[in-house]
């Protein structure tokens, strides 16, 4: 599997190389001043609307970030290709990703490192899946050998979910075709049987079982036996201490709310409204939890598979998310 995966890692070594070239702007943040004389630290977080997170949304739109001293602006982003880049070039402060992709940049020496926790994977908890076009009969890993299978991009969390899912089946990287489409435009695509299988996350997951598509697998199930972190707030290695830990207390109030069951209308509206969805499609989907407090250690599960597919050294720790 080292070897399959050898050259997927050295193109992500080289993209990163380039974006080294955007950090050109200083980390930080410029004040705003209400009426009333209150100084506020102004940043910009780049999010995609997706549910794991809902945090920065919901910190926004519920006034976590202003009890903390910051006015926060959200800069929505189509999908995980365009979040590092917004942070790097400065156009944003902080913004989310998979652990898994914090080990990749600061496997390549890029100065960034994650403050806050946000969206949590629960174990038989059918957020994410591996779902199938309608009338093909595919049930197992198995059934996809020479099958043409979507993720979001290479070496996302749910590619690699993927294949452990398809090497605990018995199946290997090699005997699958792989195709690339954002969540948000694989549906249609799947539907029409343009590919037989496809990795989705909600509100894709919905959308998709409406459509007729079957959910054949937990992929994420392979990977992680206990809650495990499916998403860090990451900055700039030089942010400000200050700063990043009244974000990081924003971030974690907001997930306070959102995980209460009361709160599941009003966070499915803010979802709804930055993903331009319904929020009938929120309230309908199974939905993320979120952490409450930052344990480093809960991204352990991505770190071990990632170093075990050669995409990041042996030596890695998620400690090191934190440097």
């Amino acid at each position: 599997m080292r070897t399959n995966l050898t050259h997927h890692r050295v193109r992500a070594a080289s993209a990163l190389v380039v974006l080294v070239a955007l950090l050109v702007v200083p980390a930080g943040s410029t004040g705003a001043t209400t009426q009333l004389g209150a100084q506020f630290d102004k940043v910009t977080i780049a999010a995609i609307a997706l549910d794991p997170a809902g945090p920065l949304m919901y910190a926004k739109d519920m006034g976590f970030f202003r009890q903390q001293g910051i006015d926060a602006e959200i800069l929505l982003v189509a999908d995980g290709t365009q979040t590092v880049p917004a942070l790097l070039s400065g156009q944003a402060q902080f913004t989310g990703v998979p652990p898994s992709g914090l080990a990749i940049l600061k496997t390549n020496h890029l100065p960034v490192k994650a403050v806050a926790a946000l969206g949590i994977y629960r174990p038989r908890l059918p957020t994410t899946g591996v779902f199938v076009a309608p009338g093909r009969r595919i049930s197992r890993a198995q059934d996809l050998v020479g099958k043409t299978i979507n993720v979001d991009f290479q070496n996302s969390v749910a590619h690699i979910g993927l294949l452990r899912w398809l090497q605990r089946g018995g199946v290997s990287r090699d005997e699958v075709k792989l195709s690339t489409l954002p969540f948000a435009q694989s549906v249609a695509p799947l539907l029409r049987g343009d590919f037989d299988a496809a990795v989705l996350t909600e509100p894709q997951a919905t959308l998709a079982l409406q459509g007729g598509a079957r959910r054949i697998a937990l992929p994420f199930d392979s990977v992680c036996s206990e809650d495990c972190l499916l998403a860090v707030v990451i900055a700039r290695s030089d942010v400000d201490r200050n700063l990043a830990a009244r974000f990081r207390n924003a971030v974690q109030a907001a997930a306070v709310w959102a995980n209460q069951k009361r709160n599941q209308a009003a966070s499915a509206r803010i979802l709804a409204r930055y993903a331009s969805i319904k929020p009938a499609l929120v309230e309908k989907m199974t939905r993320t939890p979120y952490a409450t407090r930052f344990r480093v250690g809960m991204a352990r599960p991505w770190i071990d598979l990632y170093a075990e597919y050669d995409l990041i050294p042996d030596s890695f720790t998620p400690a090191d998310l934190v440097k």
